[in-house]
């Protein structure tokens, strides 16, 4: 197994993990200035490059939204996915805001989705191993439209 090195994604090198991200994030990240800001976007590499990202928006109210994970096919199960979510709550703990709790507080992570079945279940299977909860489906009641799913996880930030 290859050593993982985990990054930021910054304005400067968002182009170099474009096809690892949704086109969709890709492109909000794009019209927002110094994206930075408002989202967390992490990368895995390894000694031949990019091997996965992810992107998450970092909330007012302070929960976090996953927007985009995904993990290069030939690397998949190798706990990269589920290595940039635990980098990623390390950053979060590091960015929260103190002041607000003296201890330490509830952060939600939220995350929605749209999936055919078994990609569906391979995703769901991996937010079980990293403590989501609560999933729920909605569907269009015409059934013309996929289902939407999704689940949150609780994280406590203790300060110590």
């Amino acid at each position: 197994m290859n050593t993982v090195i985990y990054s930021q994604i910054t304005e400067k090198n968002l182009e170099e993990y474009e096809p690892l991200i949704l086109p969709m994030v890709v492109e909000e990240l794009k019209q927002q200035r110094n994206f930075e800001e408002n989202y967390l976007a992490l990368a895995a590499d390894d000694k031949d490059g990019a091997v996965g990202a992810l992107v998450a928006e970092l909330e007012d109210n302070g929960d976090i939204s996953l927007l985009s994970v995904w993990t290069d096919e030939e690397h998949r199960r190798e706990g990269i996915a589920s290595g940039l979510l635990q980098k990623m709550t390390e950053v979060a703990r590091a960015l929260y805001d103190w002041e607000d709790s003296q201890y330490g507080d509830d952060i939600l992570l939220k995350v929605m989705y749209c999936l055919e079945d078994e990609y569906r279940e391979v995703f769901e299977e991996w937010l079980r191993k990293n403590d989501f909860t609560d999933f729920l489906v909605m569907r269009d009641k015409s059934q013309n439209r996929p289902e939407i799913c999704g689940a949150t996880a609780e994280i406590h930030f203790f300060r110590y």
